[in-house]
């Protein structure tokens, strides 16, 4: 198990957390944080309308403040890259490293934001009751085996944030990410002086609209044999590695 220099914070994407068991322990003895963002979890009381990814990303520099203030490496996936990629920009000063994990990097990673962004807050609610309704079906359809723990999982990720959150989320990443400025300042967070590493599911990395300078000028790329979008849960222990095996490299 490599030695971390900064503690490591997951920043999960549009359902759920990344603060389940399985996860964590696949990390072995590294210090780990998987805080839920604004809408999520023990945050789903927060007024979510208007919401921007900046507050998101305000939200995640209010966590590390919180938990001590020292740097702390990123660990962003989906809609949580984005997020992360926000921090970055906003408070390089807290960031020891960042991992994208098929983090959004255009409208192209987006589309589905960009789809329930556009729908009412009613029938995003139908959508994620169709999910709720089979969850096994819901998280399968991305690729997960079907066993006790990634089953209840699924209802747990379902069940972590209403639909609002969802809708307003979609809408904050849309907006942001439409912006030819977002891509700009990735391309200037590359290019700093702080690591940046790229992880994909080996099923799913074709479709991760990542720029071509971004593969050459970041520090690593790994694409996990035989995992798709959702890695952390087909493969717990893999995820885990693959993100230590970037934090160890130098």
């Amino acid at each position: 198990m490599p030695f971390l220099d900064a503690p490591i914070v997951l920043v999960h994407g549009l359902f759920g957390n990344l603060a389940e068991p399985e996860i964590l322990a696949a990390f072995g003895k590294v210090e780990i944080q998987a805080p839920d963002l604004i809408g999520y979890g023990r945050h789903q009381d927060r007024n979510v309308e208007n919401l921007a990814l900046s507050d998101q990303a305000n939200h995640i520099a209010e966590h590390i403040h919180r938990s001590g203030g020292n740097k702390v490496h990123l660990v962003g996936h989906s809609v949580g890259g984005a997020v992360s990629a926000l921090v970055c920009a906003l408070y390089p000063d807290l960031v020891a490293s960042f991992t994208s994990v098929e983090g959004n990097f255009t409208l192209k990673d987006a589309f589905w934001s960009g789809q329930i962004a556009e729908k009412p807050e009613m029938e995003v609610t139908e959508i994620i009751n169709g999910y709720k309704a089979d969850a096994d079906a819901w998280i399968a359809a991305a690729g997960v085996p079907i066993n006790p723990w990634t089953s209840a999982l699924a209802t747990r990720w379902l069940s972590n944030q209403p639909a609002s959150t969802i809708k307003a989320q979609a809408k904050a990443v849309v907006a942001a990410t439409s912006h030819d400025s977002y891509l700009a300042g990735i391309r200037n967070l590359i290019a700093s002086s702080i690591p940046v590493y790229l992880i994909a599911g080996a099923r799913s990395a074709s479709g991760w609209n990542v720029p071509d300078w971004a593969n050459e000028a970041c520090t690593m790329r790994i694409n996990i044999p035989d995992t798709g979008h959702l890695m952390m849960a087909e493969a717990p222990t893999l995820f885990a590695k693959s993100v230590l095996t970037c934090l160890s490299y130098r």
